[in-house]
């Protein structure tokens, strides 16, 4: 049986507060010349370059691929800088259990918005980056089920068309309609972007605060 388990990134594998996205404000404050310039934008589940555009509109400023560019320059430094810091950390028990999922057969993927150079700083940080195949990240589309597509069609490049079960794993709304984009069944951690009765409230197939509560079984048999 061939089983893929998408993750997202912040919020279900990294723990999500005021530290999280300090790499790519502060890119953003320093391109834009403008303090704050993220303030009240909200980054859950969405594309970095969706994020982007947001706040240049926010701010009355065009887009523009050059600015975009000077953007990821200034965001990889960004990235490097706060490497040995401790804005990056796991969530939960999230090393335990995606070390523990690695050892079967199921294929681990990502489902993020975040764009990959941001997903391996973040994920080698903590040590788990080594156990993705693939994924979906912010340059694969705008939106999240662009990102997810993109996602499945780097898993099948791998594994082949024939997939007898897809589970996403995030901890926002998103997550749960980006699974039922897929065909698949979610698990929502209750750790991130929405409260356990937002969560509730879209049916999730499994909703947990840790991801010991999560029967690999399941993932391993359940169509």
């Amino acid at each position: 049986m061939k089983t893929i388990v998408f993750f997202d990134i912040n919020g279900t594998l990294i723990e999500r507060d005021e530290r999280t996205d300090l790499p790519f404000s502060n890119a953003v404050d320093e391109v834009l010349g403008i303090k704050n310039a993220m303030k009240d934008v909200n980054t859950a589940a969405r594309s970095d370059k969706d994020v982007f555009l947001e706040i240049l509109t926010n701010h009355n400023m065009k887009f523009t691929e050059a600015l975009w560019d000077k953007f990821v320059d200034a965001y990889t430094l960004k990235l490097e800088a706060y490497k040995f810091t401790d804005v990056w950390r796991p969530n939960a028990d999230a090393i335990e259990f995606v070390e523990k999922l690695a050892n079967t057969s199921v294929y681990m993927s990502l489902i993020t918005g975040e764009l990959s150079m941001g997903a391996q700083y973040k994920l080698e940080k903590i040590g788990l980056w080594k156990h993705f195949k693939s994924g979906g990240f912010g340059e694969d589309g705008l939106t999240r089920s662009e990102i997810a597509d993109a996602a499945l069609e780097k898993a099948k490049m791998d594994i082949g068309d024939s997939i007898d079960s897809i589970w996403v794993i995030g901890d926002t709304l998103l997550d749960i309609k980006t699974a039922r984009h897929l065909g698949g069944k979610v698990i929502s951690i209750a750790t991130g972007a929405n409260t356990e009765a937002e969560l509730k409230a879209l049916y999730p197939d499994d909703l947990i605060n840790r991801f010991e509560e999560i029967d690999i079984n399941r993932l391993l048999t359940e169509q």
